[in-house]
Formats: C-alpha cells, sequence, structure tokens
C-alpha cells in the first residue's frame, strides 16, 4: 500500500473529530510525519507510517458541542472492539475511511503508582492510563496541516503534537516496557529518524532536553540514559539490531546493512555523549 493510503485515513480521521482537537494530543507513529510534513513543512520525506493512531487526553475530557467523541466516531462507522475483560474495559476504535482501515487509541496519564488502569475520560470514552504520558500529553508544540483530503473549501486544522524533546524522552522511557518486540523496535527507529533526519531540531531537542531533567523526577532521566546506553553500547547490542529491523525500503540508499548498524550506533552514541553532559 502507498504511503498516501495511510495518510488520507488517518487525516480524515482528524477530520471528523475535528472539534476536540484542541483538548487531544497526537502521539505514537503519526508524530514524526507531522514534523516533517508540517513543522518543517517538507513533504518530501517519508517516515515509516501505520494504521494505528493514537491519541493522548486528559484524565477529564470535557463535551464540546452535542456530541461526544465517542458519538462522532460511531456516527463515522468506527466500532468498538474491546481488548480486555476489566471492569472498565481497554477499548479500541476500526473503521474504515473510504476503503482505508483505521484503528484509534485513547491514552491518558496513569497517576500514583497503581499498574495501568483505563479510565472513562468522558462518557463512553475508555482510556488507557500509562506511565510516563504525563511528559507528551502536557509539553506540547501546535502546527497546522494544510492539505485535509475533505473536498474544496475544507479548513486547514491546527493539531498539537509532543514537542519533539518531549517524544523523545517519551519514547526513551518506554520502549523497554513493550512486551511486543515490534513495538518496541518502532518506538527506537522514530527517535533514530528523528535524529538523524530532523537536524533543524537538534538543537531545540537537547535544550528541551536539558530543561526536562530539571522539570522531572531525576530517576527518569537517569532511567532514560541507562535505557539508550544499555541498548547502544557496540554495533550488536539489541538497540542497533530492532533500529535495523524497522529500516524501510529506501532508506539510507547508500550505506548497507553493515554501514547502517554503524551509522545507527554513531548517531545513538553522539546523542548519549551529548546528553550525558547535562
Amino acid at each position: 500500500m502507498t504511503d498516501d493510503y495511510y495518510k488520507v485515513g488517518f487525516l480524515k480521521t482528524l477530520w471528523i473529530i475535528r472539534d476536540y482537537l484542541s483538548e487531544i494530543v497526537i502521539g505514537g507513529g503519526w508524530v514524526p510525519l507531522i514534523y516533517y510534513h508540517y513543522l518543517l513543512a517538507d513533504k518530501s520525506r517519508e517516515p515509516i507510517r501505520t494504521r494505528d493512531i493514537d491519541l493522548m487526553v486528559k484524565l477529564k475530557l470535557p463535551v464540546i458541542g452535542s456530541k461526544t467523541v465517542e458519538q462522532l466516531l460511531v456516527e463515522a462507522g468506527f466500532r468498538p472492539n474491546f481488548k480486555s475483560r476489566e471492569t472498565t474495559p481497554v477499548i479500541c476504535y476500526e473503521g474504515n475511511i473510504d476503503g482505508r482501515d483505521v484503528e484509534i487509541e485513547f491514552l491518558t496519564d496513569q497517576k500514583g503508582a497503581k499498574e495501568d488502569t483505563v479510565i472513562e475520560v468522558q462518557k463512553g470514552l475508555n482510556a488507557q492510563s500509562l506511565r510516563f504520558i504525563s511528559i507528551p500529553l502536557t509539553n506540547v508544540i501546535e502546527v497546522e496541516i494544510d492539505d485535509i483530503p475533505v473536498g474544496d473549501g475544507s479548513s486547514p486544522l491546527k493539531v498539537k503534537i509532543p514537542s519533539p524533546e518531549a517524544y523523545i524522552f517519551h519514547k526513551g522511557l518506554v520502549f523497554v516496557r513493550r512486551k511486543r518486540q515490534q513495538k518496541k523496535a518502532k518506538d527506537l527507529y522514530y527517535i533514530f529518524d528523528i535524529l538523524a533526519n530532523c537536524l533543524e531540531l537538534r538543537e531545540r531537542i537537547i535544550i528541551g532536553l536539558k530543561e526536562s531533567k530539571k522539570a522531572y523526577p531525576h530517576s527518569w532521566f537517569r532511567r532514560f540514559l541507562r535505557n539508550l546506553e544499555l541498548n547502544f553500547s557496540s554495533v550488536i547490542s539489541d538497540g542497533v539490531m530492532l533500529v535495523l529491523s524497522q529500516r524501510p525500503a529506501g532508506a539510507f540508499p547508500n550505506l548497507n546493512d553493515e554501514q547502517f548498524k554503524q551509522y545507527v550506533l554513531g548517531t545513538f552514541q553522539e546523542f548519549i555523549g551529548e546528553i550525558k553532559s547535562f
């Protein structure tokens, strides 16, 4: 499937819930694309895509207008899929938007030392509460999406996404908690992709992480640094191999696999060296 296949489904989903975009922070694998296409205004760059859409919300999501988020999604053809048997179950919304399969999951911040739980953040809308979501949920930037594919005359949408430093900080904390290797690999590839291909953001990322070290518990930053050091200590480290496993066809065409692994290792070790100096 083409890259635009997934992007069109993603953008049309944002249009469906447009009234709530001021209360939602987009997360997951769509964030690098938004950095490229809308923050840096370079639509020639193509990060890896996914049909999954992660949307982060606060613990209480106000009702805007006359319809809840669930009502908007159901009216657009989405159906809730119960993914657990808990009293308040994990729910994702699955739908087909103009022939494009889309899956949406809502996330919110985990408070206290409880294990991951599910919280009803709005009538009928369950969000999975996860550790460290406060980082990307509260450190945001706003960008304008100017190519919503919903016909002539549609207005651009303003969306919120994590700041680049918050996105990397969060991914560096959570990848070790992933149960599925593919999810872990994607987290690390997203970090690598931004570090390697968004040089315009590098200074901002370093300055932002320095501020994050002060703003959050010191144990969080130590864990972030340790996670990266343990996974990028040599060319055969797990992190390097996981990033390699997500390398898209055609990415870095002048590098064979061995050269690419060396490049991945060098990119992360340079980054680790910078943040260790804080």
